[in-house]
């Protein structure tokens, strides 16, 4: 007689996670980092303002520094919840903490203090990111919450300082009575596009992807050199993806088109398709007994500093699924 099949494990309802002191910790944590951080910026510049003799635009040139690493904190926090998240957090913690440090010391030259904000940039911004993509974890992942909400909040924060760019061009070439006149066109296109978005959201299973490329070997040597032409990597991750799901069909995978435009639209979004290419691929290669291809982070970082190089890695583990054609009888 058969033994019964266990019942699947129960995922986290948002009742258990408020009934849990770790969500609460976590909850205090961001709210912690997130508003004193704010407020610490502000008065350590107000204080330098006033103490140090600096111009606005030398502090404001400083602040810029902390401001651009920011946008480096997405790849940083999803390295860290592959890793180990909470060592990570006690880690960025530290290290924001150290930034502060830095920048509250008096007689700072410049750049010691674009040496902190940097710092306090990078470490904070991953920390903020990390402490809600943990707590929505407990229901979806936190992987999956991290990737689309990192994304937003990146995109939002590019978006707020090109707008700022956009109002000070808009009151030069015109008057300020044109900004919100631009504001109104925008505020049209948004509702536009939301117009032809289904009323169901994401409530509900994902469509059915059967898209699917032929796979094809090519010599990884060639797939890195090539990566040096203009527009070439766009095109191979349009096709790994198609190709892979022909080997390797899986839902954590893109679709060819998804890959396309995020690569065009969003290019840290490569970080992220070359991790879920080497999951997908080290998953098939166990199926079919094959030896363990290198590790999933060890590609990603590749993917981080040498882009071709984790291409040519990439290219090396499909070409070893690729059907050999049979000769004709």
């Amino acid at each position: 007689m058969m033994a019964a099949a266990a019942p699947p494990p129960a995922s986290w309802t948002w009742a258990d996670q408020l009934s849990s002191w770790r969500f609460w910790a976590l909850l205090i944590a961001y709210v912690l980092v997130d508003v004193f951080s704010g407020a610490a910026r502000g008065s350590v510049l107000l204080d330098l303002r006033i103490s140090s003799g600096l111009s606005l635009a030398e502090l404001g040139n400083t602040r810029q520094v902390g401001a651009v690493s920011a946008l480096l904190c997405l790849p940083l926090a999803w390295l860290a919840i592959k890793w180990k998240p909470l060592l990570a957090m006690v880690l960025l913690a530290a290290l924001t903490f150290c930034g502060l440090l830095v920048v509250m010391q008096e007689g700072l030259p410049l750049w010691g203090m674009s040496i902190g904000w940097a710092l306090h940039g990078l470490a904070g911004g991953a920390l903020v990111f990390i402490l809600p993509a943990v707590i929505a974890g407990g229901r979806g992942g936190a992987e999956a919450y991290l990737i689309p909400f990192g994304i937003v909040a990146t995109l939002g924060f590019a978006g707020g300082t090109l707008s700022n760019g956009l109002a000070g061009v808009s009151y030069d070439l015109w008057e300020m009575r044109s900004v919100p006149y631009l504001a109104a066109v925008a505020v049209l296109v948004s509702a536009a596009l939301l117009l032809t978005l289904p009323a169901q959201m994401f409530a509900g299973p994902p469509p059915e992807r059967g898209y699917a490329l032929t796979p094809r070997s090519r010599p990884p040597l060639q797939v890195a050199l090539l990566f040096l032409v203009p527009f070439y990597g766009l095109y191979w991750l349009y096709r790994v993806h198609g190709e892979v799901a022909a080997v390797a069909p899986s839902r954590a995978l893109m679709s060819p088109r998804g890959a396309l435009l995020g690569g065009i639209f969003i290019p840290f979004l490569w970080l992220f398709a070359v991790a879920s290419l080497a999951e997908v691929l080290q998953r098939k290669y166990q199926e079919n007994g094959l030896p363990a291809p290198p590790s999933v982070l060890g590609t990603s970082l590749w993917a981080l500093f040498l882009p071709p190089v984790a291409a040519a890695l990439l290219q090396s583990r499909l070409n070893r699924l690729v059907p050999v054609p049979q000769p004709a009888e």
